[in-house]
């Protein structure tokens, strides 16, 4: 990936990342709310990806960002809790 292609990806999941503190705060959820919430996105994103396969435009990219902004909170949310990262 070009680093300005990787810049571009960084900064769609750091603006989701900032919209989802703006309105939910800082979150530290257990591992299993975590995945519960990550699985929610991907059904989401597995929702956003059906009309492809009737030959439609769907918006798989925004849920695709919230995937990986939920994934990443929930590494920061490690990260506070252990200093192993």
């Amino acid at each position: 990936m070009s680093n300005a292609n990787m810049e571009r990806v960084f900064n769609l999941i750091e603006f989701e990342r900032d919209r989802q503190d703006k309105k939910w705060g800082e979150q530290n959820h257990s591992d299993q709310d975590w995945y519960l919430i990550l699985a929610e996105e991907m059904g989401e994103l597995a929702k956003a990806l059906l009309p492809s396969i009737a030959g439609q435009e769907g918006e798989p990219v925004k849920e695709l960002v919230q995937v990986a902004a939920v994934a990443t909170a929930w590494l920061e949310c490690v990260a506070r809790k252990e200093s192993s990262i």
